[in-house]
């Protein structure tokens, strides 16, 4: 285990893993906001040939899934305001020096902040299929393959938004 009691790393050397010289990056609420699955195949309505019923159904299950999200965002966003990793931590080069490196203190802060962001975003990745299986309901037969290759890649997006809990070994849980 390594760095932030091991959240972030990515399996290498002991130092952080992720972006900005080790610290994982974060994506904002709003950012992942627009990783709705109705959305996704609204955008798409033209290739897809989408009926006037099929856009005003994609239209309320987009409302319904903004507010299903909601909950889990805001407090993803109450989190992300207040996440500010040193900048020992985020620096490529590393610390300048060991006096400027977090108390244990603050490190403990960071790690739970990480880990928070980290679970609240699992929490949208559970719900994920649950919302790609309403969004491939609305659609017919004919619209189906190119539907899940659009929500299939924006599900792919939306797990890069998300950094990963590692295992004790370092390794990513997750693909």
């Amino acid at each position: 285990m390594g760095g932030v009691g091991g959240v972030g790393m990515r399996g290498g050397g002991g130092r952080l893993g992720g972006q900005r010289g080790g610290i994982p990056k974060f994506a904002t609420a709003k950012e992942l906001e627009k990783f709705n699955a109705a959305d996704a195949v609204l955008q798409d309505q033209r290739k897809l040939k989408l009926t006037e019923a099929q856009v005003a159904q994609l239209t309320t299950l987009r409302s319904q899934l903004f507010e299903k999200n909601a909950d889990i965002l805001v407090r993803y966003d109450s989190v992300r305001r207040n996440y500010k990793p040193p900048a020992a931590l985020t620096d490529p080069r590393g610390p300048a020096d060991e006096g400027s490196m977090p108390s244990q203190e603050d490190m403990s802060q960071l790690r739970d902040q990480m880990l928070l962001m980290m679970s609240l975003g699992e929490q949208l990745l559970d719900r994920r299929p649950e919302q790609v299986a309403a969004c491939l309901a609305l659609v017919d037969d004919s619209q189906r393959e190119r539907a899940t290759k659009v929500l299939d890649d924006q599900t792919s997006d939306l797990r890069k938004q998300i950094p990963e809990r590692p295992t004790r070994d370092g390794r990513s849980q997750r693909r």
